[in-house]
């Protein structure tokens, strides 16, 4: 699998996303790398939480609302 990152004016974030998504492509909104500290922590907090408690992501992606900046 590939990996590539763009860089899209904010205002056709929207516009893009969905055309994205009509093929089906896995996709990651990202503004900043974490630091190392940072991911420890969430994965220490995903090991530590209750897993009855989790949605998948294709549930959560869906409700996702874009708005323009």
């Amino acid at each position: 699998m590939t990996q590539v990152t763009l860089n899209i004016p904010d205002q056709d974030l929207n516009f893009f996303m969905q055309l994205i998504e009509k093929f089906n492509y896995d996709t990651t909104i990202s503004d900043y790398e974490m630091t190392s500290e940072i991911k420890n922590l969430l994965d220490n907090r995903r090991n530590q939480a209750n897993e009855e408690n989790n949605i998948p992501w294709s549930e959560v992606k869906s409700k996702l609302i874009f708005n323009k900046r």
